[in-house]
């Protein structure tokens, strides 16, 4: 096993971090509802377009967008082998870091919804949790970005459409703040740089990975096939 560190990709995180770091301390000190995040939310939430609205609810709800489709995607990656297979071994191993972070930073800075703030309805029902990060945001920017780093363009774009079209969704349907997705997705692609940067890391998750999921291949292990 690789101990290594590969320091582009940890540098890379490091700068992630830092912006998300700088990020969450103006928001904690300004507060989400700052003319800034209260401008760019009510840009979004006041020019709906009807014949987008139920794309948009659709894929906002609970986990559509985000489990609900990356998990899928995952798996298939993983049954396809070679080159797709170490990207789902990157999406899971950069998951699994984005679902405890986005998890602790929830139960650790407190943030309200815009419509418990500023007295709107919601076009979903949502639990009046913390608002930041956007989980959906980060769970959708982590898959994204993994795919942008592992995958050719022609697989990547379209994964990142629905990453953006998802994150964009939760401020369209009222239940996040602008700043609640940018923090999102400064996290999410932090956490890919990092699995990156930790080799080892990548490698205990594809060892489980293969124990649990030895039975679903396509191509042998190994396979660099297109």
């Amino acid at each position: 096993m690789n101990f290594g560190v590969e320091r582009k990709h940890l540098y890379v995180a490091l700068v992630l971090y830092l912006l998300y770091i700088l990020l969450t301390a103006y928001v904690v000190t300004s507060g989400e509802s700052n003319s800034l995040n209260t401008y760019l939310f009510f840009v979004i939430f006041n020019n709906k377009i009807p014949q987008l609205t139920p794309l948009f609810t659709v894929i906002s709800v609970d986990d559509y967008g985000r489990a609900f489709f990356w998990i899928p995607v995952a798996l298939i990656l993983w049954y396809l082998g070679g080159k797709y297979r170490r990207a789902s071994v990157l999406m899971v191993s950069a998951f699994i870091i984005s679902l405890i972070v986005g998890e602790l930073m929830k139960h650790v800075l407190y943030e309200p919804r815009p419509f418990l703030v500023l007295h709107i309805t919601p076009l979903i029902h949502e639990q009046p949790d913390s608002s930041y990060p956007s989980g959906h945001a980060l769970i959708v920017s982590t898959g994204a970005y993994a795919a942008i780093m592992a995958l050719p363009w022609y697989v990547s774009l379209p994964l990142t459409v629905e990453a953006l079209l998802v994150s964009y969704g939760r401020i369209y349907v009222g239940v996040h703040w602008p700043l609640d997705v940018i923090a999102g997705w400064l996290l999410g692609m932090a956490n890919v740089e990092l699995v990156l940067a930790l080799p080892w890391y990548y490698d205990i998750i594809h060892a489980i990975m293969r124990k649990l999921l030895g039975w679903l291949s396509y191509r042998p292990e190994g396979s660099t096939t297109n």
